[in-house]
Parts: structure tokens; sequence; C-alpha cells
């Protein structure tokens, strides 16, 4: 017989027990409790027990109505058919499969409690879930559920389920087992077959159809279990039992075995010839093993992508299953290891082989040490790859990002510098190269590096970064930093403001981006300086050129805000292609005009924060009669202007977000304003975030998440935002900016005014 329903505990209740237990117990007389309180706990562990076990009892006519009154018969089980149902559930309508028990089976009680039991104590992600129960009126039905791709058994001759799905089910399923071996009170399953692992949407195994199933004593863990009736499934049951009359945890070994064979063959454990006559799986796998002809039984449709390895390795260990000695079977926890190195070795060829370059014996031959990873698998070279690789004499450091594009580091070490005295090479920390160079004078860098790539993908949108660190320990309040890199390419002059900080500490700026069309190109830039008021005056240290290829999103973030330009891809060198190239003031992006929201405008007069220095700006009248400004104001040779106000609130819609957004234009005789311009939060100070303008549409290496940039207005003006802010239920909300542009004057620069607008 099974165990009585209800024998394991609840936890709620056996934490009330235990503690009660506890307080029994203690040392002093005093804090021991009254036999009164006592009975009162007692009635309370009792009670979250029984409450428990009843919570999953679901009623004869809920059932129905789940079942459409068992209008939906998907299977037929050795105790009783299996019918699909639904039932409501937070998530919504929830299939679920519902087995009801043949009344007109004598032991069908037993089984039922035997399964209730099991179901209902031993829960894991790989054992079929118990939904509920109904014990009402003769009726008795175990809700379950639902797996949506069936049983094993009706997948096995089926090509689409790969080699791989069947070790990842074998590897379920092994796991399931190992779990009712190894608990305090071990299960022995007794019917393991491929109808009774089912498989849900994902493809995961679970173990079901535990009505034979028993547990062993609590005082007996040897579970060598008599047994006097049938059980299990021709063809899976173990031969042993037969013989000696009992069965162990080796004998859902041997079932386990057979299903093994089972998804290797395609083909069931009972199977019909020709002749009619039914012929045992297993005696024609032991009569295959003994001829060492196992491999002609691998199903067809699957064998010609199975990898020997692994094949070898699920062979070996599925027929360990079958010995004919129980104790030379293995445990379940050894059938997993097993089949985990099986999935390893498949996996290894059909997943990381594939993610190799297919020049990566090449790549590994130009390293210093080419033998230390000969020993390793497909997927630890991908590993290796992925973190990088240092090559040719170590000055070159190659890596694959997480979608198998190559990028590539040059040493610093391999530049020309023409003035090699303020140049020293050293050896510091978090390189990835052996040394790197120290330069004291970044006003004056002349650094040429004219190097030639050799391991880039061609047609691949590439960044090339120069990657630096200062000399002087320093804290960073923003990952963002302004350091106005100075290069030249051809005789072009160019400039890249700001450099973003790595956790390692190294910073990395990009200089331009490009598409190789073939893997070896030349690549030649010539640093001029970088702002030594910002990087300050301890030095940087040069780690070398990075070639990263640029990904998605960096390239989407980009195209958001930069025009699209047929013309704006022009020949930059022989080797390489500029890809992002704007024309001063172009359009950038269009903003959608939300009419059903209030728009505010104020004139410069408005807001500008001190109108009394005349050294710092031009009033001039506009006589433009359809313009909404009638003055506006010329800034001269000033870095900083302040704009000051509190809006008011009633001529904005309530709780909206808005953006302020500068009206300007720039003189005839302005030529500046290239560069970006930052904007402080005056009443904010503590908040360390740094915000960036632009006067003039920036390239894309100065183009980042925190850089607002300019819009051409269908009125003739530009405006770009310097604050956003939510108007909330105030009656005013004050606003006082710092813009301070970074090493050039705003001479030039007509401010019209602001305009705040629903953003």
């Amino acid at each position: 017989m099974g165990p009585p329903l209800g024998k394991g505990p609840n936890q709620d209740s056996l934490n009330t027990y235990i503690i009660i237990g506890q307080r029994c117990l203690a040392e002093k007389q005093a804090e021991r409790p009254t036999m009164k309180a006592i009975i009162k706990e007692l009635v309370k562990a009792l009670n979250f027990q029984e409450t428990h076990k009843d919570s999953l009892h679901i009623s004869f006519e809920d059932i129905k109505l789940a079942t459409q009154n068992f209008n939906n018969k998907i299977a037929k089980g050795g105790f009783g058919n299996i019918y699909k149902g639904e039932i409501l559930s937070v998530n919504g309508p929830t299939p679920i499969a519902i087995k009801r028990h043949d009344k007109k089976r004598g032991q069908g009680e037993k089984e039922f409690l035997s399964e209730l039991e099991i179901l209902f104590e031993y829960k894991h992600e790989n054992i079929i879930g118990l939904v509920g129960y109904c014990n009402e009126n003769g009726e008795k039905i175990l809700v379950y559920e639902y797996a949506s791709n069936g049983s094993l058994d009706r997948h096995l001759n089926d090509a689409t389920l790969t080699w791989t799905q069947r070790l990842k089910i074998s590897i379920d399923a092994a796991i399931a087992l190992d779990f009712l071996h190894g608990g305090v009170s071990p299960v022995i399953h007794r019917d393991i077959k491929s109808s009774n692992i089912l498989l849900n949407g994902d493809w995961n195994a679970k173990l079901s159809d535990f009505g034979l199933s028993v547990i062993a004593p609590l005082d007996n863990q040897i579970i060598d279990f008599v047994v006097d009736d049938a059980c299990g499934t021709y063809g899976y049951v173990d031969p042993v039992y037969f013989k000696q009359g009992f069965l162990t945890r080796e004998s859902d070994i041997f079932s386990f075995g057979v299903v093994l064979f089972e998804m290797m063959c395609g083909r069931l454990a009972l199977m019909q010839e020709y002749n009619d006559e039914r012929m045992l799986l297993t005696r024609l796998v032991k009569c295959h093993h003994e001829e060492g002809k196992v491999d002609e039984l691998v199903f067809e449709g699957i064998k010609n992508k199975i990898v020997p390895r692994s094949l070898t390795t699920f062979q070996r260990i599925a027929y360990q299953c079958l010995s004919d000695e129980r104790e030379e079977r293995p445990t379940a926890s050894e059938i997993i290891l097993q089949l985990k190195t099986a999935l390893e070795f498949q996996e290894d060829i059909e997943i990381w082989e594939a993610k190799l370059p297919k020049d990566y014996k090449e790549i590994i031959h130009m390293s210093k040490t080419p033998g230390i990873y000969s020993k390793l698998s497909n997927k630890g070279l991908c590993e290796m790859f992925s973190k990088g690789i240092l090559l040719q004499q170590g000055k070159v450091f190659f890596s694959l990002s997480s979608n198998g594009e190559r990028n590539e580091m040059v040493s610093a070490t391999m530049f020309s510098y023409e003035n090699n005295i303020s140049h020293k090479r050293k050896t510091i920390q978090n390189s990835r190269f052996r040394r790197v160079v120290k330069i004291m004078d970044t006003s004056d860098l002349k650094i040429l590096m004219k190097i030639t790539t050799q391991l880039l993908s061609p047609n691949v949108i590439y960044g090339a970064h120069l990657v630096f660190k200062f000399c002087e320990p320093r804290k960073l309040s923003s990952k963002l930093m302004y350091v106005n890199l100075k290069y030249q390419m051809g005789s072009e002059t160019r400039h890249a403001y700001f450099a973003t900080c790595g956790d390692d500490e190294w910073m990395m700026i990009e200089l331009c981006r490009f598409i190789p069309h073939k893997q070896n190109i030349g690549f030649e830039v010539l640093l001029e300086s970088m702002s030594r008021y910002y990087c300050g005056g301890g030095g940087i240290y040069v780690e070398g050129i990075h070639f990263r290829a640029i990904n998605d999103e960096t390239l989407k973030g980009a195209q958001r805000v930069l025009k699209s330009n047929s013309d704006s891809e022009q020949q930059a060198s022989v080797d390489y292609d500029e890809i992002t190239q704007l024309e001063d003031g172009g359009k950038l992006f269009s903003l959608s005009k939300a009419s059903d929201k209030k728009c505010h405008t104020l004139p410069a007069k408005k807001v500008l924060y001190d109108t009394s220095d005349v050294s710092c700006f031009n009033w001039k009248s506009l006589d433009e009669p359809e313009s909404r400004f009638l003055e506006v104001v010329e800034l001269l040779s000033v870095q900083v202007f302040r704009i000051k106000c509190k809006i008011e609130t009633e001529k904005l819609s309530a709780d909206t977000k808005y953006a302020c957004y500068l009206i300007f234009k720039l003189s005839q005789e302005c030529h500046g304003l290239q560069c970006p311009v930052k904007v402080q939060d005056v009443l904010l100070r503590k908040n360390r975030e740094l915000k960036f303008l632009y006067f003039r549409s920036p390239r894309s290496v100065n183009l980042h998440a925190s850089g607002r940039v300019p819009e051409q207005r269908e009125d003739g003006f530009m405006e770009v935002i310097v604050w956003e802010f939510n108007s909330g239920n105030k009656d005013h909300v004050p606003m006082s900016l710092k813009l301070r542009c970074y090493e050039e004057n705003m001479s030039g620069l007509i401010v019209y005014g602001i305009e705040f607008r629903p953003k």
C-alpha cells in the first residue's frame, strides 16, 4: 500500500509545532508555557495542516465546468482518461489537464491517494505540477498543469525534435528522477516511460503519473519493497524484478535507460516487426552492442547532425543503465553528469564552433603562445576571444563582440612621436598591453597614428577610439568629460570634445566612423592637442587606438538626431569612408506640435539675467512686422550668459512635461560656436549630471545622450532645448540657468527669446 494522504507536514504547521516544543524546553520554569497554551498552539498547527490540504480541493461541478462536462479528451492513462480544461487565474484563462480515475477499477483509490500524496509533497520544476484534486461522490480526479507539447512518446520519430532537444529533455527527466531518489524519504516511480514524460511549451520535461509510486518509510532508508501485484509497463520493467520480486531505485534507472535509447533510436520500447512479432528495444540494443553496431540504431532523421563524441558519451551511460547487475547501474546524479557532458560536446560544435571566426586558427597562431589554446573547447575559445587575446608580439589586442563582430586595438607603442622627450613607456595595472605611453604635455601631443588594421570585419560600421587615462587619480563627477582633442585626418582639422569613462577608469574618445571594405586597411590620424586646462597638468597614459564595431543602439541614436543626407558620406581617404558628416546649420529633427496643450513665449529682454552690462551684448530692434520678437540680443565676446525667470504656470497646461527652447540665430560674421555649451541649473547645484547643447550641428563623434542639437524652425529661426520641467500645480516655476561655452566666446549669437512647449 502507498502511504496515507497527508503524511508530510505543512511548513507553517511544522514551524508552529517546533516553536511551542522549544518553549517547553526552556531552562527557566517561568518561561515554559502552560498546558492551555500548548494545546492552543497544537490546535493552530493542526489547522495549518488541514487548511493547506483543503485549499487544493476543487468541487466536481467546477471540474465539469472547466472541461465542458468532460468533452475534451486528450489521452487515456492506465487508471483513467485525461481531459483538457481551462480555469481562470490572475493571468487570465489558464489551461489545465484533468485525470479522471475510472470507477470500475478496484485499485483506483490506492493509486489516486498515492499520486496525490507525492505530487502534494514533492514539488519540483521537472515534476508535473498539482493544481488541485476532487474526492467526492465517488469521483477521484487530479488536476495538473497543462503540458502543451504532450508526452515524449509522440515525438520520438519526429526529426524536428533535434538531438540537442532530446539531450535537454533527458537531462530534465534525470534531474526529476534524482530529486525523487535523493530526498529524505526517497520515492521509487515504478513506471518510468516516454509516455509519462510530458513536455511544456518550452520543451521542458515534466515527469508525471505517480499512481504506482512508493515512498520509503521514514525509519528505513533502504528501499526494498516486496511487490505482490503487477506494476510498470512491459518493455520498461527491470528484468531483475521478475527474478527477485522487489524494486529498488536501480529499477527506475533501468526504465530510464530504455527511455534514453527510445530517444536515440526514434522508436518505442515495444515494437512491431514485419512478421507481427513484438520486439523489445532493449534486446535489439544489446544484440547490436555485442556486435559493435549500436550506431546503426540511431534515428535516421537526426543521425547526420549528431556530434560523434556526444553520441558516444550518451550511448555509454544509457547502456550502463541496462546492466543486468543492479549495483553496476549509475545513479541519477551520475546520469545527469554524463548527459550534460554529451550536451556540451554537441553544443560545442553546433553552437560555439559557428561563433568562432573562420580564420581563428590563423589568429591564434599570431599570439605569443598558440599552444595554450590548442586544448580549449570551441566554447572556451569563444570565451577567450570575447575577453580578448594579444597578438603580434603583444602589440595588438583582438576580441569578438557578443554578436561575433571583430574588434581590434593597436598599442600606443606602435605610434610615431615627434617629441620623444615628453613621451615615455610605462607599465601600469589594468592595461591590455604590457606597456603604455605616458605623455606629460597634452597641449602638444604630436602623435602620428599611421597603422594598418588587419582583423576587422568587412562592411561593418566601426568607430575609431583613442583610449587613455589620467596619470593623476581623480574623482570624476560624470562618465562624460570634456577634453577637446584636436586632430587631423588628411587635410582636415577636427575636434572630438567628449571622452567617456569606463568602469576601469580608462577613457575613450571617438575620432571617426568608417566601413572597412576589406580586412587590411590603412588608418592615419595626427593627434595635435588636448585641453590642458580640463585634463590637468599631470599628463595622460595612452593605451592605444581601439577599432570597435558600432552597435545598433548607438547607430540608431545618432540616426534619430542626425539628418539623413545621401551626400553626407564622402571619401575621407583611400581606405575608409567617413560615415557621419554634417553641414553647419542643417535640419536635424522635427518636433511634433501638441495642439491641445498650451505654449508660452518670452522675449530675450524678459529672461536675460543682467541687462545692465552693455559690454556683454547689444540690443537690436527688428523691423519685421510678422515677427513675435521686436527686440533681440546679440552676444559679444563672452563665454557665459545666464537665463533667469519665473514661469507662470497658469499660462501652461497642468501636469505636463515641458521643454524650454532657446530661440536664436547666428550672425553672418559668426564663425565659432562649434564646441558644446554646458548648461547648469543654478537652483539645483547638487545635481552634478552634465547637460550640454550645441548651437551648430555636431559631428556624430560629439553626439552624446546628454547633448542637445539645434533644429531649423519653419519661421527661419533656430531652436535648441536648454531645460525641461513638469508644470505641476505651483503658481510659478523658477528657472535660473548658466550657459558656459568651452574655450570659445559666443560672439555672433543672436538670442530672440525662449519658448515653452510640451515635450
